[in-house]
């Protein structure tokens, strides 16, 4: 029979013990916030980001989602699929009277999508969200790294911007050198600003740009219609800033910024961070996505004395008097 080694048994018991000081955390905060509390812990890993499971683990748990006041979300992700965060979010907002996000590190990408159609987004200090334009994968073309469809348009309205100062450049250098008038230093400075945009102009695929077009409505769509649910009266402002005002998608937008975007952002309580911070330290580090409501074990009840019986005393002999 194969038998498990003593090292093996060690970081299995290990690993039960940090869970089940997580979950008695989870429990505590659940009293202290009045609420009850989903948890979506992703520990960074490439593979580790909302996806299947994240659903499947809202499913394996849908019975306890009944008549809930509060619902809290406390999630801690890189970003995954934005059709998995947009689904979730709507389930959780079907089964409660107020839903709430807790970040107290990250929640990148499809993780600030949920963060949209939460009523309150309770941020710690060192916590950040990030821009919501999606990421497709072209291993064909770009390699294994994954690309935003973004950087596309960006490229389009860098040529935009170029031909016009390009068109500028020369038709002043001609109005300058020649003394010719401004509608005619335009029309011999086009073809100049031609000439030179048209091989830059070749490389843009027009099939391509209307696909990338698509990839970015499905952020856009699903940030409005969560916003929408909590009438929230910045949404096309908090979409716009999101999707295309930030130079990469690891843009890091801390609690401050995020709340001048409109968003209704919350300062996390000191005390439940550092409850929170120690806990996720503790738990990330095991290397594996925890899911669901606390999962604290039942206590064993208190054995009650049993009351001892008062023994009656033996009855005495009776003493017959001599006659």
């Amino acid at each position: 029979m194969y038998s498990v080694p003593r090292t093996e048994s060690l970081l299995a018991d290990e690993r039960t013990n940090r869970l089940q000081s997580f979950w008695k955390v989870i429990s505590r905060l659940e009293a202290k916030r009045k609420s009850r509390i989903f948890t979506v812990i992703h520990c960074g890993d490439r593979d580790d980001h909302i996806c299947g499971p994240t659903f499947h683990s809202v499913l394996a748990e849908r019975d306890k989602l009944k008549n809930i006041d509060t619902l809290e979300l406390l999630l801690h992700s890189p970003g995954g699929d934005a059709d998995i965060a947009y689904q979730v979010v709507r389930v959780f907002r079907r089964h409660c009277r107020k839903f709430n996000v807790i970040v107290p590190l990250m929640a990148k990408s499809a993780g600030t999508l949920m963060c949209l159609g939460a009523d309150g987004i309770y941020m710690g200090e060192f916590a950040d969200l990030g821009p919501i334009d999606v990421q497709i994968q072209d291993p064909l073309e770009k390699g294994a790294k994954s690309i935003s469809p973004l950087d596309e348009f960006k490229s389009a309205e860098f040529l935009r911007d170029y031909a016009l100062e390009v068109l500028d450049f020369f038709a002043l250098m001609v109005i300058r050198r020649s003394g010719m008038s401004v509608k005619e230093a335009l029309h011999e400075s086009v073809g100049f600003t031609t000439a030179l945009m048209r091989p830059l102009y070749e490389q843009v695929d027009p099939l391509e740009i209307g696909e990338y077009k698509r990839a970015l409505a499905i952020g856009e769509q699903y940030a409005n219609r969560l916003l929408a649910l909590t009438k929230n009266p910045h949404q096309e402002q908090i979409v716009e800033a999101l999707l295309s005002n930030y130079p990469s998608h690891s843009f890091a937008i801390d609690r401050i910024e995020a709340r001048t975007l409109g968003l209704p952002v919350h300062p996390l309580d000191v005390g439940q961070e550092t409850l929170l911070l120690t806990a996720l330290q503790s738990i990330i580090p095991l290397g594996e996505s925890v899911y669901g409501f606390a999962k604290v074990p039942p206590r064993k009840p208190i054995a009650k004395p049993t009351a001892k019986r008062k023994q009656r005393p033996a009855p005495q002999p009776a003493i017959v008097a001599a006659r």
